[in-house]
């Protein structure tokens, strides 16, 4: 492959726009001259990933992953340097040097590159058979009859699979592809007995599965016509690729690159079931709608969500399977605190099914119909309630048998489980208990199974409980969680001196809590009582408050001594506690990564040992 000469790399620099290329992935907000967000890298719940646009740099203080634009691409996209220079080029309007496409070279780029190429051939031929009068014919009705325009087919680049089982692979091979790579990418299939080659998608409308920055990584397609094979038997309704090293559904939302602006401007996602409820939402106006792609929502999709939109919305079917796919979803948000919140029917308490919809019903039948239907539609999701109020409020109650309550009471035992806050957790018992005409006790044991714990009514026995203080047999003075003042508070070692001092510094000058926070503090402190506590502060809470619910009386008295309050230069303080911690943190990594390095040249293995010690010479001039 020819390289890109050294001053189309800097002009290519020079002009990408660190903050929008990031921005496609990360939800952004400013912090002074930076942006801050949650680190695409690693799992976090705090902001520490930084996006300096004057350095043209990003630097993560929890995983310390840094890096220009080029890094970023080739990190989160998993590219080569060239197809990083490739989309950056066409982002920032760089023209690359243009370079003969010989056989040898075609043969020397990489899998992934042919691979993405290979799709955007197939898509292109299958655009054009929907755009052919006869040949596109079936699949131009089966839009006509679901009512989307064709502003829709443009947007989400939709085409059409004649019944034909030879014409994508006789296509692939007329544009001198390399058939093998549309075999891995599961665009044709080979034919062991006759020999050559068949189309996987036929007779179907072919949905293309685009990710931010236009690549198309995949496909899925539904049947247009029989849905009965030669010999009888049914055929899938949908078809999607097959996972490759360019698809992987677990980790892609259908209607994502379409969508994504809108998740900045509208501040919200709506999470549909399927790819034509999304087609259809988008052309009733909701542009902020994603789907999975044919699974049940993943942590890795939830990640995603979490990391580009604030709130989710769930506006899934009305049935059975639309609710116990909306009670899995919501599990899945209250464990990754990404607030989310279920479409309500306007009027209409103790909905049926999951309460979006009357029974049955989906988001793609609202959204194809008229004026009325949309307003309609705006007013369902504009009045999304938070998921567990209106699972308590408009569906568990419907609940009439014992046998439905008791699978009520557990459905809501489970997810309650996932709220991390035992706070919440604890008012939210209540609520739930209220709303469905139960005792509290009843709920508090539900909850106790679901959390693996022992005992009844009073609640678990670890001292962070969730007893309600009006629960039978319960006692409104006694202590329940950590969080509550005059709580025994579980013994365990203590914090780190230089932890405690600095959570003192902070608790004696509260003013410098967002200086701490751009600092990345949370990243650097060890003791998980204390980045609970830091994280509540930052949310809000006292510090003084905070410090006798949750730590041990000597510790809770080091960080209320108040030695700090007459500092003359508390913020001057502050920076040399973080850079002490920091250094800390990098001693501690380079010693792991030592040991590590000693067991690989134990076991003889030389690759890793080479990467081990070149990570610790990195480490070792990060800390020096």
């Amino acid at each position: 492959m020819a390289l890109i000469p050294d001053d189309t790399i800097a002009e290519i620099r020079t002009k990408a726009d660190i903050v929008a290329i990031i921005g496609q992935h990360v939800q952004l907000r400013k912090a002074g001259r930076n942006w801050k967000g949650l680190c695409p890298f690693h799992g976090e719940k705090t902001p520490s990933f930084n996006v300096s646009p004057d350095k043209g740099f990003f630097y993560c203080f929890g995983c310390q992953k840094k890096g220009d634009a080029f890094t970023f691409v080739m990190e989160y996209e998993g590219k080569s340097f060239h197809e990083a220079a490739e989309t950056l080029a066409a982002l920032t309007g760089v023209t690359l040097p243009i370079v003969e496409d010989s056989p040898a070279l075609r043969r020397a780029r990489s899998e992934r590159a042919q691979m993405l190429e290979v799709n955007k051939i197939a898509a292109a031929f299958f655009r054009d058979v929907l755009g052919d009068p006869a040949r596109g014919a079936a699949g131009r009705a089966y839009l006509d009859g679901r009512r989307i325009d064709a502003a829709q087919e443009e947007r989400f680049q939709l085409g059409y699979a004649p019944g034909d089982w030879h014409a994508l692979a006789d296509h692939l091979a007329a544009q001198r592809v390399d058939l093998e790579i549309a075999v891995k990418v599961g665009l044709i299939v080979r034919q062991p007995r006759a020999g050559g080659f068949y189309d996987r998608f036929r007779d179907r409308l072919v949905c293309p599965v685009i990710v931010p920055g236009g690549e198309v990584v995949g496909f899925s397609a539904r049947i247009v016509g029989d849905a009965v094979g030669r010999d009888g038997t049914p055929v899938a309704k949908y078809i999607n690729s097959p996972e490759s090293a360019v698809y992987k559904k677990s980790k892609l939302l259908y209607g994502l690159a379409q969508a994504r602006e809108s998740f900045r401007s509208k501040g919200r996602a709506v999470l549909v079931e399927g790819n034509f409820d999304v087609i259809s939402m988008h052309q009733a106006g909701f542009t902020e709608t994603v789907a999975p792609l044919g699974t049940a929502l993943t942590t890795e999709q939830v990640e995603q969500l979490r990391r580009l939109a604030d709130r989710v919305v769930l506006f899934y079917d009305g049935d059975r399977a639309g609710y116990q796919a909306t009670v899995s979803a919501l599990s899945m948000f209250l464990a990754a605190e990404l607030p989310a919140h279920i479409a309500t029917a306007p009027g209409r308490a103790g909905g049926g099914g999951a309460g979006m919809l009357r029974d049955g019903a989906d988001p793609d039948s609202l959204a194809s119909g008229g004026a009325d239907s949309h307003e309609r539609l705006a007013e369902m999701i504009g009045r999304a309630r938070p998921g567990l109020e209106f699972l308590a409020y408009e569906v568990w109650p419907l609940a009439r048998t014992p046998e439905q309550r008791a699978r009520a009471v557990d459905d809501a035992a489970k997810l309650l489980a996932k709220v991390a806050n035992p706070t919440e957790r604890d008012l939210i018992t209540g609520t739930l208990a209220t709303a469905m005409q139960l005792d509290p006790g009843v709920v508090q044991r539900a909850l106790a199974r679901a959390t693996g714990r022992s005992g009844a009514g009073a609640g678990p026995s670890s001292g962070r409980g969730y007893a309600h203080p009006n629960a039978p047999g319960g006692d409104a003075s006694a202590g329940h969680s950590s969080d509550r003042g005059g709580a025994p508070v579980p013994d365990g070692p203590p914090p780190p001196t230089e932890e405690l001092d600095l959570l003192a510094l902070l608790a004696d000058h509260p003013g410098l809590g967002a200086t701490s926070e751009e600092s990345g503090v949370l990243s650097l402190l060890t003791d998980e009582r204390l980045r609970d506590m830091y994280s509540a502060s930052r949310a809000g809470q006292s510090l003084v408050e905070l410090a006798p619910q949750r730590l041990s009386t000597p510790s809770a008295q080091a960080v209320l001594s108040a030695r700090f309050a007459k500092h003359p230069d508390p913020a001057r303080l502050l920076d040399q506690m973080v850079a002490n911690l920091r250094l800390r943190q990098g001693r501690l990594e380079t010693a792991e990564l030592q040991r590590r390095l000693a067991d690989a040249q134990r076991r003889g293995d030389t690759d890793l040992a080479r990467r081990l010690a070149s990570q610790i010479v990195t480490t070792r001039k990060q800390v020096d």
